[in-house]
C-alpha cells in the first residue's frame, strides 16, 4: 500500500478537524496512535495533501506517540494522553537564519508554558525547555525543528514539540519533571496548543520585521539557562569547568573555560553536538 493511501486513511479514521490561530483557521489532524507526529507531518508535506497545502501552515496532534524523536536522533518518552506531543507545520519561514528560528520556537514553548501554568523556565541551549523545581532547573520541553527545502529555497519547517504534561517523571534517573509534579495540579495536555502556536506565530511575526533577529537572540540569551555561570560540562569525553557566556546568531556556543593543568581547555565556540551538560551525576 503506498504511502499517499495510507496517509488517506489515517485521516480518514481519525479526527480532522481546524484550529483557530491569529491566521485564521488552519487544518488540525489529530491521531489516537503514531510513531511521530513530525515523521507524520512530514510525510504530509512530501505528498502534497491538498487539504493541508495552504500557506497557513497545519497542526498534527497525537494521544500516543510511540517513537518520538528529540535532538541529535535521542528517543523522546512520552505517557499516552498525559503529554503533549505536537507539530506545528511553518509554510512560508521567515527569511532568516534557521538557528534563529530554532531560537524563537524555544521561546514560544516556554512563553506557551507559562500562558497556562504559573512556573518559572528557563530555555536550555540548543532547543529544550526547563522549569524551577525544588531548587534546581529540570527539564520540561524539547523541540525538534526539521526543515524542508526545494533546492536552495526553505519552504517549510516542522516544529515538533513535546511537553511533560502529566506523566511521572521524579523517579527516573534523567534530569526530567512534569508540569503537574512541579504544580501538583493536573492539566489538560490540549491547554497549551493554543498559547503556543499564538507565541509561535508571534515570534515569527517579528523574525519577518527589522532587527527581528536581533530581538529573538537577545531575548533568547537572557532566557538562556546557565548563562554567566560556573558549570562542568563534558567535552570530547572529558569534564571541563566552565561558563556559558552567549549562543551567538549562527547557533554557536561562545564559553570560557577555567585554566587547567594537565588537560588543556576546549575550543571556546562549539556547537551544541559538541557539548554535554552535566546535571549533578546525570549527563543530560
Amino acid at each position: 500500500m503506498n504511502a499517499k493511501l495510507l496517509l488517506l486513511i489515517d485521516i480518514m479514521s481519525h479526527n480532522l478537524s481546524e484550529i483557530e490561530t491569529p491566521l485564521g483557521t488552519v487544518p488540525h489532524l489529530h491521531l489516537e496512535v503514531v510513531e511521530s507526529t513530525n515523521s507524520y507531518a512530514i510525510k504530509m508535506l512530501r505528498n502534497n495533501k491538498s487539504d493541508f497545502n495552504g500557506e497557513k501552515g497545519f497542526l498534527v496532534t497525537a494521544k500516543d506517540q510511540t517513537s518520538g524523536r528529540g535532538q541529535r536522533d535521542k528517543y523522546w518518552s512520552s505517557s499516552p494522553g498525559q503529554d503533549l506531543t505536537m507539530s506545528w507545520v511553518v509554510k512560508e519561514p521567515p527569511k532568516v537564519e534557521a538557528t534563529l528560528f530554532n531560537m524563537a520556537a524555544s521561546l514560544a514553548t516556554a512563553n506557551g508554558i507559562k500562558d497556562v501554568a504559573d512556573v518559572q523556565v528557563k530555555v536550555k541551549w540548543p532547543n529544550d525547555v526547563m522549569v524551577w523545581s525544588n531548587g534546581s532547573y529540570r527539564k520540561v520541553s524539547g523541540i525538534l525543528v526539521e526543515n524542508s527545502w526545494r533546492g536552495g529555497t526553505w519552504t517549510a519547517s516542522v516544529v515538533g514539540i513535546g511537553i511533560n504534561v502529566g506523566s511521572r517523571r521524579l523517579s527516573r534517573s534523567y534530569n526530567a519533571i512534569s508540569i503537574s509534579e512541579v504544580l501538583s495540579k493536573e492539566f489538560n495536555p490540549n491547554r497549551f496548543i493554543k498559547p503556543i502556536i499564538n507565541q509561535l506565530l508571534s515570534y515569527i511575526k517579528i523574525l519577518s520585521g527589522k532587527n527581528g533577529g536581533e530581538l529573538v537572540a537577545r531575548e533568547f540569551n537572557r532566557e538562556l539557562l546557565g548563562k554567566d555561570e560556573c558549570r562542568t560540562f563534558q567535552v570530547a569525553g572529558n569534564e571541563h569547568q566552565g561558563v556559558l557566556k552567549e549562543i551567538s546568531f549562527d547557533g554557536m556556543g561562545v564559553f570560557e573555560w577555567k585554566k587547567e593543568g594537565e588537560h588543556s581547555s576546549p575550543n571556546t565556540r562549539l556547537h551544541s553536538s559538541e557539548v554535554t551538560w552535566v546535571f549533578s551525576n546525570h549527563p543530560h
